[in-house]
């Protein structure tokens, strides 16, 4: 009997360090500091996410707005994120791109999402506005404006998203971990892109 209360004892222990792990991980995706991050609001009202991101990427203005036009590119530069990008659609300075998505982050059942999303360019206001198309969780628009820093050696990014709930699937701290993780996923793909940070490790053949 007692043999049987120390292991009974041990799982409990077991569960309760894994749970407690889980928490900190997700309160650290949350709103621990990342560098690609100068600024960020993330708040909801009612069932909707206000989200606003200020970044400073060293490459000049055209060079990175040039980066963030390529999304389908995001599965090269970000591949432990990023299982699949390819473009459906493309017509002109719009395109609709195919993302399967990955972020740890999240409970079994939601790591892995399948998200559609259009994207429209707008060369000469150095802006890409995109909203998404088919996305179970939520419906997503998004705005990013780019400017040049003084010096112009420096881009400056000012991100800003509405995501409105589709369904109350997950707790407050998991969603609003997953919209920074997501955000920060698109900067460091781009970096690597720009040769900035090191370029991801080759995906093994499955």
């Amino acid at each position: 009997m007692k043999a049987i209360l120390a292991i009974v004892g041990l799982l409990v222990l077991v569960v309760v360090v894994y749970a407690v792990l889980q928490w900190r991980a997700i309160q650290q995706a949350a709103t621990g500091p990342a560098k690609e991050i100068v600024s960020e609001s993330i708040s909801k009202s009612g069932d909707t996410w206000h989200v606003t991101f200020v970044s400073k990427i060293d490459a000049p203005l055209d060079r990175v707005f040039e980066a963030f036009q390529h999304p389908e590119r995001a599965s090269q530069w970000a591949p432990e994120n990023v299982l699949k990008s390819e473009i459906i659609q493309s017509d002109g300075d719009t395109k609709v791109v195919d993302v399967v998505g990955r972020l740890d982050i999240l409970p079994p059942g939601f790591k892995v999402q399948n998200l559609r999303t259009e994207y429209t360019v707008f060369p000469a206001e150095h802006r890409i506005a995109s909203h998404s198309v088919e996305f179970k969780l939520a419906d997503i628009a998004s705005d990013y404006q780019f400017e040049a820093s003084p010096d112009g050696k420096s881009t400056i990014l000012n991100f800003k998203q509405t995501s409105k709930d589709k369904a109350p699937l997950l707790v407050d701290s998991l969603q609003k971990g997953a919209l920074r993780e997501t955000y920060l996923t698109q900067v460091r793909a781009v970096n690597r892109a720009l040769g900035l940070a090191p370029a991801p490790e080759k995906r093994q053949a499955s």
